[in-house]
């Protein structure tokens, strides 16, 4: 006889009702359950989500992905045995032979170049190879020096301390002008050299100020002393060491000391913390350019960021109390303060790599592209803006960059990797190449097209143009970040190719740039010192690049920064530079054995006189060499330290610096 089963069991659920569910409650899953009944709810049953197909595992799609790359090289007929695998090692029995047909020999622009992300890679140019980045050694792939600065930077003079500036009182800061023909001398040079990539004095407004006072230098205003003075400044640190002692007679150190000195006295005289007068604030700010990586302008932009804010300088709608002129004077200096207010934040200020926010900026518009000629202190609207090129020119390029990111989503990503560096074992987007060619073709329409390379300016602008296309495509291609949880990085050999040519793209035009008319010192700061790690990426490369254009435009790049910075070879103490040079050797042997064997050239006989110094220098008993960690490269020359070994892109990211 069988025992019949409770009712209360069979009018129940296998599941919770969805309120007791939602609530985490107990369910008696009763048709309905007791806590619906309660509540007077509605009781409802739903059936589980039907089970979801099972993820492979990590593995399994990495070995999915492999037998399809397996069955795509079998295709083009592509021995991938293990021994066609292994990676050629960065020592002496490891050097890469390379054919002349896999030599990098296009010279093209890189404004002509599609980035590698847009491509398309067909067949056997989809697999990935190790990138020879991920062979150095600890030192050269997170260098404790990011910067090289020259014997004649203006870095390695000091200003005096405010205590000493501010209880000096002899000589009287009248008796230290110039005589008057080195005033006008002086003048000259900022017109020439400094004014087109500043722009925030008026020019034909000042030069009669500036003659009147040449002759009785006593008799001229408080902010008139305070911005000759700053003048003076930007002048000599303009001038080469050999030009300041064979035009003014005096050692250019001396001059920059004296008149960075006075300058800052004759503001202090001015009250220029406390002004509202906008001569004053013209002249702090041209002070600063005087010297923009100082620890003193990094703490004096802030101030000078919020005198501007109390005078207005921010705001959109211009003052009704201030004359049109004024206001357009205004605005050139509100965009180059904030210019370098960002620098400072990125390279000075620990922790803060962020720039001005639109808030604290303000929607200010860009400054008009008109000349100085089109600007009068008695007029009373603003100019016709002219279409193509003008003084503003350099200038206008320049701010563009910050105008973009201000208009543009995608340039707000791309600019986000370039100053937080790439995800680790993450290769660039499309995204971030198409925000780069935006921003080329933005260039192309408002500047590019408009140049006469046959006139300087036009010629610097082209010459900046392509230096920043091409570090920015380098920021966002680097290997730096990108390395895998083993410290390798893989790329294309397509995208390798591009990554080498971009390296020596931006160092060719930074080079060109610098030997211009223009202030070496004022182009250094508009662009970027931070090349160490170019200087590598290009090294690396070039121990299996043996051949080319491109190749032997790069070894000339290589013997111009050993001809700059003899340190690299004197200074023995340092493993960084040991370092730096056995990798300069190593790439030097493939490059010899490519010309002795393929090319039958003589230059392998006759190396660069830098190469046979590191030879001399390691064919010596050598001594060993103290590891210097990073926190004590503060006793050498070369600046731009790190702050931990593992070092990111944030050293190279230098906001609205071209």
């Amino acid at each position: 006889m069988t025992t019949p089963q409770p009712t209360a069991l069979q009018g129940q659920h296998k599941h919770a009702c969805s309120l007791c569910a939602k609530r985490k409650i107990k369910c008696d899953k009763a048709e309905p359950c007791s806590n619906c009944t309660k509540a007077q709810a509605q009781c409802l049953y739903e059936g589980p989500a039907p089970p979801r197909p099972r993820k492979r595992a990590a593995d399994e799609e990495l070995l999915a992905r492999l037998a399809a790359y397996e069955d795509l090289m079998r295709k083009h007929n592509v021995d991938f045995t293990p021994c066609s695998h292994g990676w050629i090692t960065s020592g002496p029995q490891g050097r890469i032979k390379q054919d002349k047909s896999e030599a990098i020999s296009s010279a093209t622009s890189p404004l002509d170049h599609q980035s590698s992300s847009t491509q398309l890679l067909k067949g056997i140019s989809m697999a990935t190879e190790r990138c020879l980045w991920s062979t150095l050694p600890t030192e050269l792939m997170y260098p404790p020096v990011q910067c090289l600065t020259r014997k004649e930077d203006p870095l390695h003079i000091p200003t005096p301390s405010l205590h000493v500036l501010m209880t000096t009182v002899e000589p009287e800061i009248s008796q230290l002008h110039p005589d008057p023909r080195h005033i006008y001398r002086f003048w000259q040079i900022f017109v020439e050299a400094v004014n087109p990539l500043l722009k925030i004095i008026h020019v034909p407004t000042l030069q009669q100020q500036v003659l009147d006072a040449s002759w009785n230098p006593a008799s001229a205003s408080k902010p008139l002393t305070a911005m000759l003075f700053a003048i003076y400044t930007l002048a000599v640190t303009s001038t080469s060491i050999e030009g300041c002692q064979a035009t003014f007679g005096e050692a250019r150190s001396t001059l920059i000391l004296r008149y960075r000195t006075a300058a800052l006295r004759a503001l202090i005289a001015a009250d220029f913390l406390t002004t509202r007068d906008f001569e004053v604030l013209q002249a702090f700010v041209l002070f600063l350019f005087s010297d923009p990586d100082s620890e003193l302008t990094s703490t004096l932009t802030g101030a000078a960021i919020r005198i501007s804010q109390k005078m207005g300088l921010n705001r959109p709608k211009p003052d009704p109390k201030v004359s049109v002129f004024e206001t357009e004077m205004r605005i050139r200096l509100w965009w180059q303060l904030n210019g370098l207010d960002s620098r400072v934040r990125i390279v000075k200020v620990a922790g803060m790599r962020l720039p001005p926010s639109e808030s604290e900026f303000g929607d200010v518009r860009l400054p008009l592209n008109v000349n100085d000629a089109d600007l009068h202190p008695e007029m009373t609207e603003l100019p016709q803006e002219q279409p193509g090129a003008t003084e503003m020119l350099c200038v206008l390029m320049k701010f563009e960059t910050f105008n973009i990111i201000r208009s543009s989503s995608r340039a707000v990503k791309v600019f986000d990797v370039i100053i937080h560096g790439p995800g680790k074992d993450k290769p660039p987007s499309k995204l971030e190449d198409d925000a780069i060619n935006e921003i080329e073709a933005i260039y192309h329409e408002k500047f590019i097209r408009h140049l006469d390379r046959n006139i300087p300016l036009h010629a610097l602008v082209y010459t900046m143009t392509r230096l920043t296309l091409a570090r920015f495509r380098c920021k966002v291609h680097s290997p730096r970040g990108r390395a895998n949880s083993s410290g390798e990085v893989f790329m294309t050999r397509e995208e390798g190719d591009l990554v080498f040519d971009w390296s020596v793209t931006w160092l060719e035009m930074m080079e060109i740039a610098m030997s211009s008319k223009f202030s070496s010192h004022f182009i250094a700061h508009m662009t970027t010192k931070f090349t160490v790690d170019v200087y590598i990426y290009i090294l690396s490369d070039l121990r299996k690049r043996v051949s080319g254009e491109r190749v032997a435009l790069a070894w000339k790049l290589i013997e111009s920064l050993y001809g700059y910075h003899p340190e690299l070879i004197e200074n023995t103490r340092s493993s960084f530079y040991v370092a730096l040079g056995d990798l300069t050797l190593e790439a030097w042997e493939a490059r010899r054995r490519e010309l002795v064997n393929v090319q039958g050239s003589h230059e392998a006989d006759n190396p660069p006189r830098y190469i046979q110094l590191l030879r001399e220098q390691r064919q010596q008993k050598p001594a060993p060499v103290p590891q210097v960690p990073a926190a004590d490269f503060q006793t050498l020359d070369p600046l731009g330290l790190t702050e931990s070994a593992n070092l990111d892109w944030d050293y190279w990211n230098d906001f609205l610096r071209l």
